[in-house]
């Protein structure tokens, strides 16, 4: 039964009831209920077909690996793969577990190494406004889809992430997940707030896959990117007070030398699946984090650099294509300077077991150091691997944020 036939027999039903008989009013009034309850139903079934249409795809496409997102990356709880190698102290060689970087050659964003906000959805319960966001407007809720947590947007709208309005560091980046149906009609905006909460910038990927970034009202920057493939992709902003760069996945889009007059103090995630119920919007993964100091600046100083910028897939020592930058500065570091020596030093936040996470560090920096002499050509003789699991955190494991800073690597000098 159709949900209009089903609303017309509801109202058909009530105007009975209100004439009948005390006893047949409740009989009718249960089944009134069950009537809407089938209404309710009705329309979960609808948004969730809409939404596993929206993944799939066009039937030519579902053999594409893209088709679908997956998990959010940085979760040290898992087994370690065959093809990690545990173990502490020198490691032996071998060659280097990582995707193919060739796309990434000139990829340039490094994420910020203070985590300022990290919501990955992980605790939200599915059909609820996620909790560490606020509304502006429109129609917002958690959906599940290939094992992880999203924001399903079924109307146009906005959210903001639940911080105070407060000037934005000297450095930072922001990086945030969206799905994207390919040559949809929709839209996401990152917008940047002024002190009175409204719009003075934006970072927007649109109709057909078009990008733009406004600041101030003037348009700066513009890139069409018709081959963006169906799936999960990854809008990042690399900033300080007077140059902005933005990324879609490994494309620089905008890269803007100077800016005046633009003081930010926050962010708005703004979304439009165009009123289409086969063009879902759905976002991810949302991180802000503050700048910090070059490599060779933390080495200097400290003798110790931390970085946040060598990722790795889902409970894998695999190293993500997005490494590409940090382990080209660090190649290039070791390259320069033939008299240093490093211990690569895995680290995790506490979620998973003991053992697996420690097990997962040792693995995730030993096939650093097989990556750095495979690709760089660096002596494996120089450098050293440690994994700690989560048994040297530098940040609480009670919150997202602290846990996201904990999960590491650090190069020791040796």
């Amino acid at each position: 039964m159709r949900p209009r036939s089903l609303l017309v027999l509801i109202a058909t039903l009530f105007a009975f009831a209100v004439v009948a008989p005390a006893p047949a009013a409740a009989q009718f009034g249960k089944l009134k209920d069950k009537v809407k309850d089938k209404v309710e139903r009705k329309v979960d079934q609808k948004t969730d077909k809409a939404i596993d249409k929206a993944l799939e795809g066009p039937s030519d496409q579902g053999k594409d690996a893209e088709a679908s997102p997956p998990a959010p990356a940085d979760e040290a709880g898992e087994p370690v793969p065959a093809s990690g190698t545990a173990g502490t102290g020198k490691a032996g060689s071998g060659s280097a577990a990582a995707e193919d970087m060739t796309l990434y050659t000139k990829y340039d964003f490094v994420p910020g190494d203070k985590v300022i906000f990290y919501d990955d959805l992980a605790r939200e319960e599915v059909g609820e406004f996620p909790s560490r966001w606020n509304l502006k407007n429109g129609v917002f809720e958690i959906a599940r889809t290939e094992g992880s947590n999203w924001i399903l947007c079924t109307d146009k709208g906005a959210i903001m992430p639940k911080l105070p309005l407060a000037p934005l560091p000297d450095k930072y980046t922001v990086e945030l997940e969206f799905f994207s149906a390919a040559h949809h009609d929709g839209w996401y905006a990152i917008q940047w707030l002024d002190a009175a909460g409204d719009e003075c910038g934006q970072m927007r990927i649109g109709y057909s896959s078009m990008t733009s970034v406004i600041i101030n009202d003037k348009p700066l920057a513009s890139k069409d990117l018709p081959d963006l493939p169906r799936g999960r992709h990854v809008m990042r902003i690399m900033a300080t007070k007077s140059t902005i760069k933005c990324y879609i996945d490994q494309e620089r889009i905008a890269n803007i030398p100077k800016v005046e007059g633009f003081a930010p103090v926050g962010f708005r995630i703004d979304m439009n699946p165009y009123f289409d119920n086969e063009n879902v919007s759905l976002i991810g993964a949302f991180r802000f984090a503050e700048g910090g100091k070059t490599l060779r600046e933390q080495l200097d100083e400290a003798g110790v650099i931390v970085t946040h910028g060598i990722l790795f897939d889902s409970g894998s020592d695999r190293i993500k294509a997005e490494s590409y930058k940090t382990l080209t500065d660090i190649g290039t570091m070791l390259t320069e300077d033939t008299a240093l020596r490093l211990s690569i030093e895995g680290h995790t936040d506490a979620d998973g077991a003991d053992d697996a996470n420690l097990k997962l560090s040792q693995a995730r920096a030993a096939s650093v150091r097989a990556y750095l002499a495979e690709k760089h050509g660096v002596d494996a003789g120089r450098l050293e691997t440690r994994g700690h699991g989560e048994g040297k955190p530098i940040d609480t494991n009670d919150t997202p944020e602290g846990k996201a800073n904990n999960r590491r690597v650090e190069l020791v000098k040796l």
